[in-house]
């Protein structure tokens, strides 16, 4: 599947995996998997992302 095929769900659940993954081998990226994650996002999230990257408080992965 490409991204820019994936839904929001598909993309976030895969970038969860993706921490697990890494965190299975002593990896930690907790602290920095919005902006992974709001980096990866395709074009048309844009206004999303700026939306995100602009808040006062950077939100919890889990919250995004």
């Amino acid at each position: 599947m490409r991204q820019r095929d994936m839904t929001v769900a598909d993309y976030t659940s895969k970038m969860k995996d993706i921490c697990d993954s890494l965190a299975s081998i002593n990896v930690n990226v907790e602290g920095e998997m919005v902006q992974i994650c709001l980096r990866g996002l395709v074009s048309m999230f844009g206004a999303f992302r700026t939306a995100v990257c602009t808040r006062e408080n950077t939100p919890l992965f889990f919250d995004l």
